[in-house]
């Protein structure tokens, strides 16, 4: 018997829910039976939904294949998973087993009824909405989870519960809150650690009250000790949560970890659920869960109408139909007076976003909303206008993301992240894919000066993902002054690659492309490698073009991409040099054009990691020759003829003098933003009557005076000045060649 709720941890990623009813929607009109449950886990193996553990390397690439696995590959891989459960007689019934537990969720969430007891299989019409091109599942997810109780007549097992798992959640934070608001302090919802140990153990509504006590009890402790002794104390609180509720022996230790990670699991999978109502969302950088502000009427009109306890059904039958009616339950702040509340809350909450980016970033604001309160009669106009409003909410934040990503300081962190995704051998959740279309969104947003950045996954009121995009739009749209781009981004390695992304990509880039006619368009693909296969199917559209026109496709490894981003970081902290989008074009230009010096596809991206560099250096050095420039008019203002100085000079020393002569000359300038050591540098100097000075170094043609000239530069910095030495380097060696 259940000690605690939880969701699917089969599908932990509620996408995943879709291709599960995909495959099931193949028995659709069949009875449920033993032998239709192992065909349909058999089928999830066969179109590639499920992997099954233990598979030999062979196999496991075929996964990267677009294709669905043979009949001859599947009892291949059914010979070699020989599943062992003491419960059954045969493999076969412990595929119908496994087929029963894969269909679990899809059943408890009201989307099929597949059971044997009821009849054939059925989609039901919650099941076909999402199923359907353009699914609501913010309206989806909230009504289920307004329904799914325990117990219930389709889930055995919980007859000692009495609770709605969602409402008590939403009553134990808000009386949390409320607590620690009382304690005197701001309220933040609970962190994962509460999460995961308290809510999946409330089984009644009636201890609402007593968890929200123990929760802020906990805190407390937690509050007072050390990192150590915390952390101690919160495994201790885990190990007794789960030998107290799950009756275990104290000695067992294998079965006592098990049930910790279990808890932790549960906690995870309910967030991810939960959040897609959009009644909870994520705050301190996500290290805790709340209460969105923004849906406080919604949240509240809930809190006063349900208490949390289990509704009473005659039958399995009623139940099911309950839940599978979309238009159940009636949301209770649906009626005139909540409207008006919930349109007076959304208005408060763009203005004062809109007023926030206006007084910390002046002259920078991305959008300028007209925004006039006003008086209307019905609900459907309200709830046109709370649309309206929430889409332009969202759009407030993104800019105020825009605007603060600016800073480049998260940039490395994103990098990271980019670089844990790309290596990653296996995925930890199913959320990887969704993780690197907010990684590269948030670094292009932070890239450069765009006008907009415009992630298309679904996001919640705490503008962090949902739900990848969709399948019909590029993944990110990027849109600047002269010209726009779109970002498609996967971690696919092997052929399905090609299979996922190669069409789709040149199709979204014409479709983008004929939405943005006026412009240069390009689209930057990035993945942890480029199969062959892909980048082929990119090259036809580089060379030939796409339904009649020729595509800027740049095909980049994560690799790659990190590295623009860290020469961002590197010109940016070391050289006072803040990229724009005019050097992000340049380098997709020189990028893209150096397609025209080849006709094999993998001799162009070889040469990529050369121009990316380059470009780096470049910018450093046209840096210069504006400080350069800037210098030599200021010294000519001076009356001060610092040519003809050194025409006369032989005498480092003296020349020394003279700079330091130059420098006092400057200090106070605020025109030109110097300091004492980048201005020595540009001043340059003489060696064996020979002037050097920066500007110089990369117009000298003999490639053996530039690498002197940049090395006798390093040696006035007092530091290796190692990538110009490096890039000169590297040309030596072709000359030589």
């Amino acid at each position: 018997m259940p000690k605690c709720w939880s969701l699917s941890t089969t599908i932990r990623n509620p996408e995943r829910n879709i291709s599960f009813l995909k495959v099931l929607a193949e028995f659709e009109g069949k009875v449920f039976t033993e032998e239709i449950q192992a065909a349909f886990f058999k089928r999830l193996i066969q179109t590639k939904n499920y992997k099954p553990m233990g598979l030999p390397h062979n196999i496991k690439v075929k996964y990267e294949e677009p294709e669905e696995f043979t009949d001859e590959e599947l009892e291949q891989i059914l010979n070699l998973i020989q599943y062992e459960n003491s419960q059954f007689d045969n493999q076969e019934q412990i595929y119908a087993f496994r087929g029963r537990t894969a269909v679990g969720n899809l059943n408890k969430m009201g989307m099929a009824i597949a059971r044997e007891s009821i009849g054939t299989v059925t989609i039901t019409p919650l099941g076909r909405e999402i199923l359907s091109d353009s699914p609501n599942f913010e309206n989806i997810f909230l009504r289920y989870f307004l329904k799914w109780q325990l117990p219930n007549p389709a889930e055995s097992g919980y007859n000692g519960f009495n609770i709605n798992p969602f409402i008590g959640t939403l009553h134990v934070i808000n009386k949390v809150n409320e607590l620690w608001s009382k304690e005197g302090y701001k309220p933040v919802g609970l962190n994962k650690e509460e999460f995961a140990l308290f809510i999946p153990t409330l089984t009644n509504y009636k201890d609402i009250r007593k968890t929200a006590e123990n929760i802020i009890s906990f805190r407390k402790t937690v509050r007072t000790l050390d990192r150590n002794n915390a952390r101690e104390y919160i495994d201790n609180c885990f190990r007794k949560t789960v030998i107290d509720i799950f009756g275990l022996d104290k000695r067992d230790e294998i079965n006592i970890v098990k049930k910790i990670n279990n808890l932790y699991d549960y906690g995870d999978s309910a967030i991810r659920y939960f959040r897609q109502t959009n009644l909870l969302y994520y705050r301190g950088k996500g290290r805790y869960i709340d209460l969105s502000p923004t849906r406080a009427v919604e949240i509240q009109k809930i809190l006063k109408t349900y208490d949390g306890r289990a509704k009473h059904f005659k039958n399995i039958y009623t139940y099911l139909e309950y839940m599978a009616d979309i238009n159940q339950p009636i949301l209770p702040w649906e009626d005139l007076e909540s409207l008006k509340k919930i349109y007076a809350k959304l208005f408060d909450t763009a203005i004062n976003l809109q007023n926030f980016i206006e007084q910390n970033y002046k002259g920078q604001s991305l959008h300028k909303f007209n925004l006039v309160k006003t008086k209307y009669k019905t609900s459907n106009e309200y709830n046109a206008q709370i649309s309206e409003l929430k889409t332009i909410i969202k759009i407030l934040q993104t800019d105020y993301l825009i605007l603060s990503e600016r800073n480049l300081n998260n940039l490395p962190k994103y990098i990271e992240k980019l670089n844990d995704l790309a290596t990653r051998r296996k995925a930890i959740s199913g959320q990887d894919p969704l993780n690197l279309e907010y990684y590269v969104a948030q670094t292009l947003i932070a890239l450069d000066d765009a006008r907009k950045i415009m992630p298309n996954y679904l996001v919640a009121d705490d503008n962090m993902p949902i739900f990848t995009a969709s399948g019909d739009k590029a993944d990110i749209e990027c849109y600047y002054d002269d010209f726009n781009m779109i970002s498609e981004v996967t971690l696919l390695k092997g052929r399905n690659q090609w299979y996922a992304e190669g069409q789709p990509v040149m199709r979204h880039l014409r479709d983008f492309e004929d939405k943005n006619p006026n412009k240069d368009n390009y689209c930057l693909f990035i993945a942890p490698l480029i199969h062959r296969d892909t980048l082929n199917t990119f090259w036809m559209g580089i060379k030939l073009g796409y339904e009649g026109k020729k595509q800027k496709i740049i095909p980049l490894t994560i690799n790659q991409y990190n590295k623009i981003l860290q020469i961002v970081i590197e010109l940016n902290n070391n050289y006072n040099i803040r990229i724009k989008q005019k050097n992000i074009k340049d380098l997709i230009d020189e990028l893209y054009n150096s397609s025209e010096n080849f006709m094999d596809s993998r001799e162009w991206i070889q040469t990529f990691d050369d121009i990316i560099e380059t470009w780096g250096i470049n910018l450093v050095s046209l840096k210069y020759d504006i400080i350069q420039k800037q210098t030599s008019e200021k010294i000519e203002k001076n009356d001060f003829s610092f040519q003809e100085f050194l025409k006369k000079q032989t005498n480092k020393k003296e020349l020394e003098n003279q700079r330091e002569k130059i420098l006092n000359s400057l200090k106070h300038d605020n025109k030109i933003d110097l300091d004492r050591e980048k201005t020595r540098e540009n001043l340059g100097f003489r060696d064996n009557n020979k002037f050097y000075e920066f500007k110089n170094v990369k117009k000298v043609k003999n490639i053996s005076e530039r690498i002197k000239s940049a090395k006798i530069l390093a040696q006035i910095k007092n530091y290796k000045y190692s990538h110009i030495e490096k890039f000169c380097e590297k040309k030596l060696d072709k000359e030589e060649r």
